[in-house]
């Protein structure tokens, strides 16, 4: 299935917000410091970020979240501010002594070792649930596809085209103008060459660009305004002008693929992770079960009774 264009944004349902993706990417890691052979893409007076840290933030994340925030430079932008903010804070506390305060190094002291604790044990259990490489067999994914095959659904999908043209907020006047334009184009897109026609008018650069292909969607992936258009088009077809929250769309059906089931081949990826998964929890929790059995677990009630009254 052809991946959506992202960058055609006013025809898509709306962009999903990479907001969380870059926390934690590199806490933890160190003051923010520039080394002699890094370009620094942020600072703040003596505070700044190098190009490697950004590096091994995009590395460390799965391929569909680093494309989401490379296609979002606002985000990026904003993490980068928070970044050298958060270093200036920490700079400022530590100049004023913060850390020699005996109640922070009694945090600290704890943070460090609940974090060294759950370090050492993640990895040890890591360790002991060695998934082997040759698992899943091909036999074991299929009898896995087989299963539950009626799961495995994909909806219809419509490869279209579009000439944008935005409209100016609380601007009546604009909108009639727009909308007069609009009617215009459509009889010159059925009439003519829609993708020529595109790139001459069609505001939305990116899209324009391809001569107003936006990708391949599917119906809930569209702005709500369009999908009952697009559903009635016939492919050839150009709609009449569509208005929308921020303009007027005029869609071009270029293709259309109708609801199926996902084949073995698409869904093998997935299906051997979500087994490894599964063989690595089965794994985990033969070995807990052997180590710590619940029946030679031993609880003071009274004790426990007592703990829980003072805490009242």
């Amino acid at each position: 299935m052809k991946r959506v264009n992202s960058s055609a944004k006013p025809f898509l349902r709306g962009s999903r917000g990479v907001a969380g993706l870059l926390l934690a990417s590199l806490l933890g890691t160190g003051g923010a410091h520039a080394l002699a052979a890094d370009k620094v893409v942020a600072s703040l007076g003596p505070v700044s970020v190098p190009d490697s840290d950004v590096q091994k933030m995009l590395e460390l994340m799965p391929p569909a979240e680093r494309a989401a925030i490379k296609g979002n430079r606002q985000g990026v932008e904003n993490w980068l501010r928070q970044r050298v903010t958060s270093e200036a804070v920490l700079r400022e506390a530590r100049s004023k002594g913060w850390g020699d305060r005996p109640e922070i190094k009694a945090r600290v002291d704890a943070a460090v070792k609940d974090v060294t604790a759950r370090i050492i044990t993640t990895a040890y259990l890591e360790s002991v649930a060695q998934v082997p490489a040759d698992y899943p067999s091909d036999a074991e994914v299929n009898a896995a596809y087989e299963q539950a095959k009626a799961s495995f659904n994909l909806p219809a999908t419509y490869r279209v085209a579009q000439i944008y043209l935005p409209v100016a907020p609380n601007d009546a006047a604009d909108a009639k103008k727009v909308a007069e334009k609009a009617k215009k184009l459509a009889v010159q897109a059925r009439a003519g060459d829609f993708a020529a026609l595109a790139k001459a008018e069609s505001q939305d650069k990116r899209s324009a660009e391809q001569g107003g292909e936006v990708g391949t969607l599917a119906l809930a992936d569209m702005l709500p305004e369009v999908r009952d258009t697009v559903a009635k088009l016939k492919v050839g077809q150009v709609s009449d002008p569509v208005q929308a929250a921020a303009g007027v769309h005029i869609v071009k059906l270029l293709d259309q693929q109708p609801a199926r089931t996902a084949t073995l081949e698409e869904m093998t990826p997935r299906l051997k992770q979500a087994l490894r998964q599964q063989r690595q929890q089965q794994m985990l929790q033969d070995y807990l079960a052997k180590l710590a059995p619940a029946d030679r677990v031993n609880i003071d009630t009274a004790a426990l009774d007592a703990v829980l009254q003072k805490s009242n």
